[in-house]
This record gives structure tokens, C-alpha cells and sequence, in this order.
């Protein structure tokens, strides 16, 4: 089973125990054990009937401690050896021992106030543990009595700041001091012997003894005014509080405890019988004030908790699998159908295209070699190309140049950017043909050689002339690279000069003749492009 429901509440006296089990809340049995070997032996038997239900342990003692202190505010480690230190300083010999926080000081400092509280002797207890232990039942703490009864006052809204909460029960009368809510210390009285007609006396003996030890330990002064509070089982409580309100001059007054154990799920009779049923119905109820227990004892709830974890991780995991699972199944089962529609589709355009070529006339060429045909002949439209572009740029350049006359043009396609206008160069174009498989790029080359018409000796003029043509050679958007090749004047310093100056007009003048080569951009062509005309 990954968890029960089930608690068991146990109040250990120390001549008795009660046990009860509770089930979402609502008490189901309930059962009394003396403090003896035989019953030890009856609480075992009645242990193994709820295995791995958990154990809470409720004392109500006599030789309790309790202990106010103030200590700097801290948090974390920090506070957690602070308080371990003064566990050791106050109850080192204590088994059984706590810190509970009451609150936070409101003067400067802040301080933290807490309750130390401990079970000085715990022998009585030793017995109910070693059933316990040896049944590996997990003990889930040890809470002191009076700490529940200061639910009880919370839960019954009494706001009187200093209260003296007076409880019969089983073990005895039950004084407990709380100020402003908040437990400060509680005693155990035996009643043994003790007629009704002397409840009120009694009461007001124990109550100078409390007044007394409260004032020697400062939680009270001599002005402070004690409200005690009787819970009202039967009306020998109404009479003690009316005899101790009126003879004694004392504010005292009774609850109902009958209908707030009525509001809270218990039986009136049962708390009649056994008055402690109210702590322990309040504790199942999820009201689970600090525990006194060592680790030690409560490692078996420990290992049940990790125990239940792993359970219930592994329980998570199993279903998120199954969840998966159908998931990837229904995914599955819609591709499958997907697919099937996919097929029933394509057998259906098979059909079509089948009864369709039924009319198609043989084609005595098979339909690879058809493709390779058609990609040859894209490969043929995509790479022939014209000298178009190259007369265009040209055209474009010359336009504003009217005294440049062209005399010849090259225009050529190669992977080579360095290719040369030699007479044998035509050969080496037709070789690097584009459509070779190793899908090098064609660029468009163009030589073309020109001359100044009407040149007159004037080299500078036709120097600047060429130049004016390369620039707006180079500024056209389809032109990679222009290089001279020839110079309208051969400007060499190893030329030879020949000739007179006084028969310079007689001379014929040589032509202004230059070479220019022209690399224009190489730009890929779609089969959706055209060749151009």
C-alpha cells in the first residue's frame, strides 16, 4: 500500500495508555492499557494489526521542564546550533526534549523567544517504546499534553492575556499558564483522594502554588491579574468556579468543553470518560505541535516516508508511461491511417495516369536517357550566352566618346580569368566548356583594341581619353574588372627616339592605337530565363 489513511493516537500516562485509531478524522475504536508486562503484550498484539499505520504518542506526565529564553535572531544552521546548544545547556540528561518558538521580541533587537521544553524522567515511557520498536511501527513524534491544550484555548477564542487553564483528567488536575495565547509553562497534579466537596480548596491551593512558581521564575508579577479557566465536564466544575469567583475574589469561569469536543467530531460521553480524548482528537485532526522524540526513535516513519515516496514516484512514473504509451499509440494509429489514405490516393492517380497513357504513342527512346537529353539541353540553354552584354557595355562607355573609333573586338567565354588574346587561345575557350561535371563558373571576356581619330600628337589628350573610357567602363553595374593592355603611346623609358624636328610635318604621325580587356560579372542564369536574341 503506498499510504494510510489510518493514525493511531496514543496518550501514555504513567500508570496508563490510550490508544485510539483514526480514520479521516473520525475516531473508529479505542482501547486502555495498564502500565504492566501483560498489557505491554496486549499492546503488541494490538500494534500488529495495523502495520505501517502511523503512530503519534501523546505524554502526560509529571516531571515536565519548561524553560523561557531569548536568543539573537538568526536563521538556518545558524539557528539550528544555537538552539542544540542550549538543548545540551538546559536538558542535556533528556532524552525526550524540544524548542518551541513562541515569537519574536518587539524591542529593538528582535529577538527569538523560545520555549524549552523536556521530560525529565521517562521511564514509564520505556515500555510502550520497546513494543513500538520492536513492531518497526513508525512512531511519528512525541508531544508533550500541554501543548495541544494550547489549541484548545486558541481554538476557543479565549483572549485574556494571562490564563490559567485548569483540566481534570485522567492522570490528574492539569495547570496551564499561557500568556497572550502562548504556552508558558504547565503541571501535573494527582487527585487521588480527593472528594468533590474539596475541588474548590484544592483548586485554590494549587492555584497559589502555580502563582508562587510563576512569580519566582518572572513570568508573572505581583499585579498580575490570573484568569483561570475550567473546562466544564460535569458541574462540579460550575461549582468550583462560582465557590472560587465569589469566596475567594478570583476570576474564574468555565467552557463548554462538551460542545467544543461535539464541534471538533468526539462523542460527549467519551470525553466524559476519558477527557484527554479532546488532545487527541485535536493532534489527528492535523493540529501536530513540536515533537520531542530523537531521531532514533522515529527512524522507522522515516523509512516508511521514503518508502511511500518511492512509491508513490514510482506509481507517478508507471502512469506518465501508460499515458505516453497510449499517446504514442493513437499517434501511431493516425499516421497509419494517414499513410493508408496516402497510398489509396496514390493507387488512385495511378489508375488515372495508367488509363490516361493508354493513348500515348511509344516512344522508342526510354525515359532515362529522355532526361538525360533534357538536362543536357538545360545545362546547353543555361550557359549560352551571347556577346550581347559586352556590346552593350560598350556601346553605353563609347557614347559619350565620339573620337574613340573602334577597330576590333574578342569577346570569349572561359573559366580562365587570366586568359590571353593569342592567336592559339581559341582553342583552350572551346575546351573549358561549362558543361563539363565539374561545374566550373563561365565568365565573359571581351578584348577590344580602338584608336583616336584625328590624333595629332597629342599623347596627354589621348591619354585622358582612354582613361575617361575606363571609367565609365567601371562604372557600369555588369563590369568586373577593365585592364589596359596597350597604351596610345608607347611610354616606356627604353623606347627609342628617332626622327627631326624639322621635318616634323613632312613625317607621316602613327595612329593613336590601345588595347582594353574587359572581365564582366559572372551572373547565374534559371532555367525560367531566356537566351537572350
Amino acid at each position: 500500500m503506498l499510504a494510510s489513511k489510518q493514525k493511531i493516537i496514543l496518550c501514555a500516562t504513567n500508570t496508563s495508555l490510550t490508544a485510539g485509531v483514526w480514520q479521516g478524522g473520525k475516531l473508529q475504536s479505542h482501547v486502555a492499557f495498564q502500565n504492566n508486562d501483560q498489557n505491554h503484550t496486549a499492546f503488541s498484539q494490538y500494534l500488529g494489526q495495523y502495520p505501517n499505520v502511523d503512530v503519534y504518542l501523546i505524554v502526560d506526565a509529571v516531571e515536565e521542564d519548561y524553560r523561557l529564553e531569548s536568543m539573537p535572531h538568526t536563521a538556518g544552521s545558524a539557528r539550528r546550533e544555537i538552539v542544540e546548544r542550549k538543548l545540551n545547556q538546559f536538558n542535556r540528561n533528556s532524552q525526550f526534549r524540544a524548542a518551541h518558538f513562541i515569537n519574536r521580541a518587539e524591542d529593538k533587537r528582535r529577538d527569538d523567544n523560545f520555549l524549552f521544553v523536556a521530560l525529565n524522567n521517562a521511564d514509564f515511557l520505556q515500555g510502550w517504546l520497546d513494543v513500538i520498536r520492536s513492531n518497526q511501527a513508525p512512531l511519528v513524534g512525541v508531544y508533550m499534553l500541554p501543548m495541544l491544550s494550547q489549541v484548545i484555548v486558541r481554538q476557543m477564542k479565549l483572549l485574556a492575556p494571562n490564563i490559567l487553564f485548569c483540566e481534570r483528567l485522567s492522570s490528574g488536575l492539569r495547570q496551564t499558564y499561557l500568556h497572550n495565547g502562548r504556552l508558558r509553562m504547565s503541571r501535573l497534579v494527582p487527585m487521588a483522594d480527593i472528594k468533590p466537596g474539596q475541588l474548590a480548596y484544592f483548586h485554590l491551593i494549587e492555584l497559589e502554588k502555580v502563582r508562587l512558581y510563576l512569580l519566582s521564575q518572572r513570568l508573572i508579577t505581583g499585579e498580575t491579574t490570573l484568569q483561570m479557566v475550567l473546562p466544564a465536564i460535569d458541574d462540579q466544575a460550575d461549582k468550583v468556579a462560582k465557590s472560587i469567583s465569589q469566596d475567594q475574589g478570583i476570576g474564574c469561569k468555565t467552557v463548554d468543553i462538551l460542545a467544543f469536543a461535539k464541534n471538533i467530531g468526539l462523542d460527549a460521553g467519551l470525553v466524559k470518560a476519558h477527557p484527554e480524548f479532546v488532545q487527541m482528537q485535536l493532534l489527528a485532526s492535523g493540529n501536530i505541535p513540536d515533537s520531542l522524540a530523537p531521531v532514533e526513535l522515529t527512524k522507522a516513519y522515516s523509512l516508511n516516508r521514503i518508502r511511500n515516496n518511492i512509491l508513490w514516484a514510482t506509481a507517478l512514473a508507471v502512469l506518465g508511461g501508460v499515458v505516453l504509451a497510449a499517446y504514442y499509440a493513437w499517434s501511431g494509429y493516425q499516421q497509419k491511417s494517414q499513410l493508408a489514405a496516402l497510398v489509396s490516393q496514390t493507387q488512385q492517380q495511378q489508375q488515372l495516369y495508367d488509363e490516361v497513357a493508354k493513348d500515348f504513342p511509344a516512344t522508342p527512346i526510354p525515359s532515362d536517357q529522355l532526361r538525360i537529353a533534357a538536362e543536357v539541353a538545360q545545362s546547353i540553354r543555361n550557359n549560352d550566352r551571347t556577346p550581347r552584354e559586352l556590346m552593350q557595355v560598350l556601346s553605353i562607355a563609347m557614347e559619350a566618346l565620339p573620337e574613340i573609333n573602334l577597330t576590333r573586338m574578342r569577346w570569349v567565354q572561359t573559366t580562365q580569368p587570366d586568359f590571353k588574346d593569342e592567336p592559339d587561345s581559341l582553342g583552350s575557350v572551346m575546351q573549358s566548356n561549362p558543361t563539363s561535371a565539374d561545374g566550373a563558373k563561365l565568365l565573359q571576356i571581351g578584348f577590344v583594341n580602338a584608336e583616336i581619330k584625328g590624333f595629332t600628337g597629342d599623347y596627354r589628350a589621348a591619354l585622358n581619353t582612354v582613361s575617361q573610357l575606363v571609367a565609365r567602363l567601371r562604372q557600369d553595374a555588369r563590369v568586373d574588372q577593365v585592364e589596359i593592355l596597350q597604351e596610345p603611346v608607347n611610354v616606356s623609358s627604353l623606347s627609342d627616339l628617332q626622327g627631326s624636328t624639322r621635318d616634323e610635318a613632312a613625317t607621316e604621325r602613327a595612329p593613336a592605337i590601345f588595347k582594353l580587356k574587359i572581365i564582366l560579372k559572372y551572373v547565374e542564369r534559371t532555367s525560367a530565363e531566356g537566351v537572350a536574341p
